[in-house]
């Protein structure tokens, strides 16, 4: 499913919602409209796709289960990743990461997630791990220009 995952990214939502690796998972859905983006939200499933404001897929959330009353998402998870997989598990897999960063602590917000981050051609991957880097809390994949810089 991952394959069919990274094909929707820069597909208009509504197109994506008709697609066969989404239509079975529609059920429980909705669409909000959040900071000039359409998040079409799928808890059951733990996954989410967010389009910008002209409608096209910019990125595409994979959760592990428990943030923001998402279960975990089923399907295969890129590269070969498993949720159960630690920070120095992905790098034995994928090697050394585009970018990487958090760990610190915010004013306000406490310590940011470690996260990793892997561009390919055509997307790139985005790894958040848990509180102490044994697990993958996220996983998102993203079109090249939506990565924030």
């Amino acid at each position: 499913m991952t394959s069919d995952l990274t094909m929707l990214l820069g597909m208009r939502l509504d197109d994506v919602a008709k697609a066969k690796a989404i239509l079975s998972l529609m059920a429980g859905s909705q669409t909000v409209l959040i900071d000039n983006r359409f998040h079409l939200q799928m808890p059951l499933h733990g996954i989410e796709i967010v389009a910008d404001f002209d409608g096209r897929v910019s990125t595409i959330f994979l959760y592990s289960g428990g943030a923001n009353e998402y279960s975990q998402f089923g399907g295969a998870l890129p590269e070969g990743i498993g949720f159960a997989d630690s920070q120095s598990s992905v790098h034995d897999r994928l090697g050394q990461p585009s970018a990487n960063g958090g760990g610190q602590a915010i004013r306000f917000y406490g310590k940011a997630p470690k996260w990793d981050r892997y561009d390919h051609e055509g997307y790139c991957l985005h790894i958040q791990y848990a509180d102490n880097e044994a697990s993958i809390s996220l996983v998102s994949l993203m079109r090249p220009d939506s990565v924030p810089r």
